[in-house]
């Protein structure tokens, strides 16, 4: 069968290969996206827990190096933390927020929590 034969005879059977090779592709990348989409989000949120612990790490030390610093203390409960008097002083050196858009607060015996992750480090406080 030469070529003017293919296009003179359209109900001859050609190979679909490219089809199934692209139909293959498709349902694979989609049996990828279920499986690593929501493993790729878990890994996501607990780096962003690890980088608030850390940030929260750091504002505690610079509040306790004002505090030493300073005859009033910069602790009040229940409000939020005043970074931007921290950065102005000098004890911190930069102003970083959690990546999930929770708060710098104090807690009643004055220690910095954050208002997204305080759910997260309660329920993993249950399960211990």
């Amino acid at each position: 069968m030469n070529m003017t034969d293919r296009f003179l005879r359209p109900d001859a059977r050609q190979g679909n290969f490219a089809l199934y090779a692209i139909v293959f592709l498709f349902v694979g990348i989609l049996l990828s996206i279920f499986i690593f989409f929501p493993q790729f989000l878990n890994m996501q949120s607990g780096i962003y827990g690890i980088s608030c612990r850390e940030i929260r790490v750091k504002i505690k030390a610079a509040v306790e190096e004002y505090n030493v610093n300073n005859t009033k203390t910069i602790i009040e409960p229940g409000k939020r933390v005043d970074l931007d008097t921290l950065k102005e002083k000098g004890f911190l050196a930069e102003i970083r927020l959690c990546p999930q858009k929770g708060e710098y607060r104090f807690d009643e015996k004055g220690n910095v929590y954050c208002t997204f992750h305080i759910a997260e480090e309660s329920k993993q406080a249950e399960k211990n």
